[in-house]
C-alpha cells in the first residue's frame, strides 16, 4: 500500500522570512516598505490642509499616483510639504535602485 504523505508546511518565500535575527528581519522590512509610514502619514495630512485628499493605500500600491501626488507637493506654496515630498522621492528612489538605508 502506496503511503500518503502530509503537506508540507509552506515557507515564506521573502527575504524577511527567511531571516531568523529579529534585528535584521525588521531592517529587511522595513526597507520593503515603499514609504516610511511616519514620513506617509504626515504627508497626507499636510496635503489635506491644502485641500488635496491623498490615498495612503493608493501611494503605497500605485507607483505613478504617488509620484504625481509627490509632484502636486513639490509644486505647492508650501516648504514643508515640499521637503517631505523629497524625503519620500529620495526614499522610493533607494527602493527603486535597491540602496538599504543603514539607519
Amino acid at each position: 500500500m502506496r503511503q500518503v504523505s502530509k503537506p508540507q508546511q509552506m515557507e515564506s518565500t521573502s527575504l524577511p522570512g527567511r531571516i531568523k535575527d529579529a534585528s535584521t528581519r525588521s531592517r529587511l522590512l522595513a526597507a520593503e516598505q515603499a514609504w516610511p509610514v511616519e514620513l506617509l502619514d504626515a504627508f497626507c495630512l499636510r496635503m489635506s490642509s491644502q485641500g488635496m485628499c491623498v490615498s495612503r493605500a493608493l501611494m503605497q500600491n500605485d507607483r505613478r499616483y504617488g509620484l504625481e501626488q509627490l509632484a502636486h507637493a513639490h509644486n505647492m506654496a508650501d516648504d514643508t510639504l515640499r521637503v517631505m515630498a523629497v524625503q519620500l522621492f529620495r526614499h522610493f528612489e533607494a527602493q527603486q535602485s535597491g540602496i538599504v538605508n543603514p539607519h
